[in-house]
């Protein structure tokens, strides 16, 4: 593993935990599939939450990268390529959602 992507994963962790710590301020209040109302401090909310932002982003991220790095680019192979692309798109999708959340809790 490659300098870059120690750095990737370090500031990868640094931004999930920050948007776990804003997420408390930021989620508002959802519904189910069945329309029953989910309030935005409830346990099942929190759940939810830290589902997408640990699993989902990541999960999403990580397909991306596997659809990019099909592309031939200059010999590197598909692994140095899909590890590569996937950490920057979950950096850039971390720091997106932080963004948003700093946003909706500063502008209120």
């Amino acid at each position: 593993m490659s300098s870059t992507n120690k750095k990737q994963l370090i500031a990868l962790a640094i931004l999930a935990v920050l948007n776990l710590l804003m997420s408390n301020f930021a989620v508002g209040d959802g519904r189910t599939l069945e329309g029953r109302v989910v309030a935005g401090n409830s346990t099942e909310m929190q759940g939810a939450t830290i589902r997408a932002l640990l699993f989902g982003i990541q999960f999403i991220s990580f397909t991306i990268g596997a659809i990019i790095a099909l592309v031939p680019y200059k010999g590197i192979g598909f692994k140095e390529k899909w590890l590569n692309i996937s950490l920057s798109m979950a950096v850039l999708i971390q720091s997106a959602f932080l963004i948003m959340s700093a946003v909706k809790i500063f502008s209120s």
